[in-house]
């Protein structure tokens, strides 16, 4: 008889804690969240939306990986995205075919189902964006040729414009394939995030033809800060409230630029970086937003913050790689 009241009891403690863990996802599960993943000098930005589905914008990666025998992809790529409960990715966005943003991802193409792979198509000789292209070709993923005007439905009212590349593609810049990377703009309610990519000048410059339409709550800065994304024109149509810069700690470039973090300050917005930071996790509730970084001691919100807010919980999921 104790026997079994002992099993009742673990069974209901069970039930407890499946209850509270259900509780706790679902309501995880209400905010848009966007990671912006250390990677070093690279881009590798993770979106989760509401309703369960997931987009990943680049991979991370640097220039001759391949004969390094490191790959970030199967060491910080994939590990970042199972902590997150990530176990397959809806729509897999390359934004231009440069190593520091696409040698992680044969890593992911081999390692979880891709649904769709969206691609500017942009000719190029690198090694780790041939070796994504077979990694999509063996795991028989479909690959869409993406352009401006295109919208990617994230559900529940989240969707993703495409502002960038034009259709023809710009040709004859010094920087064609920054300059045609694939720049998205997140919008949730009144809540928006610019996804900038690595467009320089002449990007920065088409885009601050938008006007007003480019504004946006949240920037993920173009180019890891690079001076020529440094166009006034461009920050004064965005105006973002905070700004996120993905760039490796001590990087030979000298990213972020002195001029991006002047005009960044004239523009009045926050920064967070990467290099500093580590993970940047942006959750949204809109009309409200939170931005967090790995180690928890750097984050911004909108204001003011209601009651509500204050139940959020932010809890470090990787440790940052450098």
């Amino acid at each position: 008889m104790r026997l079994n009241r002992e099993r009742i009891l673990l069974l209901v403690l069970l039930a407890a804690v499946i209850a509270v863990w259900w509780l706790a996802w679902g309501e995880v599960n209400n905010d848009l969240r966007i990671t912006v993943l250390d990677v070093g000098q690279g881009d590798c930005i993770l979106v989760q939306a509401p309703g369960g589905r997931t987009m990943l914008v680049d991979g991370g990666g640097m220039h001759g990986q391949e004969a390094s025998g490191y790959d970030i992809g199967h060491e910080v790529v994939v590990p970042a995205l199972m902590v997150r409960g990530v176990r397959k990715i809806d729509v897999l966005v390359i934004t231009h075919p440069h190593d520091d943003h696409v040698g992680g991802l044969p890593a992911v193409a081999e390692e979880m189902p891709v649904t769709l792979a969206l691609d500017p198509m942009i000719e190029s000789e690198s090694e780790a964006y041939a070796a994504l292209k077979k990694a999509l070709q063996d795991g028989r993923v479909p690959v869409e040729r993406v352009s401006e005007g295109a919208r990617i439905n994230l559900g529940r009212g989240i969707y993703a414009d495409v502002l960038n590349p034009p259709e023809p593609l710009l040709l004859g810049g010094d920087s064609d394939e920054n300059d045609n990377s694939v720049v998205l703009r997140l919008v949730d309610g009144d809540v928006t995030v610019l996804l900038a990519a690595d467009i320089e000048e002449v990007g920065a410059a088409r885009l601050a033809g938008y006007g007003e339409a480019i504004h946006s709550t949240i920037l993920k800065v173009p180019h890891h800060g690079s001076a020529g994304a440094a166009q006034p024109g461009f920050l004064d149509a965005v105006r973002p409230e905070l700004a996120v810069i993905s760039v490796g700690a001590n990087n030979p470039f000298g990213h972020p630029s002195d001029e991006m973090m002047r005009e960044l300050e004239r523009v009045g917005a926050k920064v967070m970086r990467t290099d500093r930071d580590g993970a940047i996790t942006l959750t949204i509730r809109p009309p409200r937003w939170r931005a967090m970084g790995y180690a928890g001691t750097a984050q911004h919100r909108s204001a003011p913050m209601t009651a509500d807010e204050r139940g959020w919980q932010e809890r470090p999921l990787l440790p940052s790689k450098r």
